[in-house]
């Protein structure tokens, strides 16, 4: 009994009950916790829309057979709640399973949205550069030599060394204080020995980027952002009970202003002809580099596909995607509810996209 309580008292102290009860992410949790909504503007961009959906036929492999569907039937099979196809600003094809439903999680799409706020802030002066040692903006960090080394590109390049922590990820989804984590933040190895996926990474990033601009993460994107790429539909960015945003995911935005996302950089960082993301970033963000422990296919924080196509991706959580494939002009935006364990390994939604871009 009293190893029982003994248990139960460290799961306690190690994540919030919260996460216990509500179990695996899902889309309610952009309703049950805290959040700051970004309005859109009176005037907003506009995709246009194309007279016929295109006869395009795919074959996901997930039943290892040479069997082709159409896109209206590959949505069905899967979880998908929303499957967006544009090319040259025109909505090709638009897969809504609840037409009521109009906001997406993003999940770990966010990191690349702080990539590019990383990105306008080093533009606009906040920043010097990503070479800056984080120590600068978060004193607070444990002081030892491995965090005095720390760069902002080793949380970019998830390269910073730091230990892999469970109940920290789940404090920080879950928890009602982000800021607290810093002081339980502990390092594997010296940043830029070697790549390691976390969310701490990016949560870091969200806090030296409110401290450098002198305003809320969701404030600088608003007028960074999400009103000067003409978002349609309200955007909203969860947050602990401090407002501190949970950067490392947890944006809820339209498959069309995602698309929105992903046609500034189809374009290199310009809008309509104005220079909303300098070229250095778009062009730091998107290429190889496996120097400073990084590797081939991950920049950034963003997934680099292949060489072929010239084509990289923003990736969440039970599979969101933003795709983007600069040669054809085209931008994929999927939306997806968790599901089937052994289904959502099977399929291979970046074979999926390439085969839809080979028939357009």
């Amino acid at each position: 009994m009293l190893l029982a309580l003994t248990m139960l008292s460290c799961i306690i102290s190690c994540v919030p009950l919260k996460s216990i009860f509500l179990g695996h992410p899902d889309k309610k949790d952009a309703s049950r916790f805290h959040s700051i909504t970004i309005d859109p503007q009176k005037t907003n961009f506009r995709f246009e829309k194309g007279i016929s959906p295109p006869l395009i036929k795919i074959n996901d492999w997930t039943s290892d057979l040479p069997e082709f569907n159409t896109l209206q039937e590959l949505c069905e099979h899967h979880k998908v709640r929303e499957l967006l196809i544009i090319k040259n600003d025109t909505i090709l094809f638009n897969y809504k399973k609840d037409l009521k439903q109009k906001l997406h999680s993003s999940y770990s799409m966010s990191k690349c949205v702080v990539s590019c706020l990383i990105g306008m802030a080093i533009d606009d002066g906040y920043l010097e550069s990503e070479d800056q040692f984080v120590k600068v903006y978060l004193p607070e960090l444990i002081q030892n030599k491995n965090s005095a080394q720390l760069q902002i590109k080793h949380l970019l390049n998830h390269t910073s060394g730091i230990k892999n922590s469970l109940a920290m990820d789940g404090r920080m989804y879950y928890g009602n204080n982000i800021q607290k984590e810093i002081e339980k933040v502990r390092f594997e190895c010296a940043p830029g020995k070697q790549q390691e996926y976390l969310n701490i990474n990016t949560q870091l990033l969200g806090l030296i980027l409110s401290k450098a601009v002198g305003k809320s993460v969701s404030e600088y994107a608003k007028e960074r952002l999400w009103h000067p790429i003409g978002i349609s539909d309200e955007v909203n960015w969860s947050t602990d009970k401090k407002g501190i945003e949970k950067a490392f995911c947890c944006i809820s935005a339209s498959a069309l202003d995602y698309a929105k996302f992903g046609r500034l950089y189809l374009h290199g960082g310009l809008w309509n002809d104005k220079r909303i993301l300098s070229e250095y970033w778009y062009d730091q963000s998107i290429k190889r580099d496996t120097s400073d422990g990084s590797s081939f296919n991950f920049n950034y924080s963003w997934h680099i596909g292949l060489k072929k196509y010239g084509d990289f991706m923003a990736i969440g959580l039970y599979k969101q995607h933003l795709y983007i494939y600069p040669e054809k002009g085209i931008v994929i935006v999927l939306n997806n509810d968790r599901e089937n364990k052994v289904e959502a390994e099977r399929v291979n939604w970046w074979n999926v996209f390439r085969q839809i871009s080979d028939q357009l």
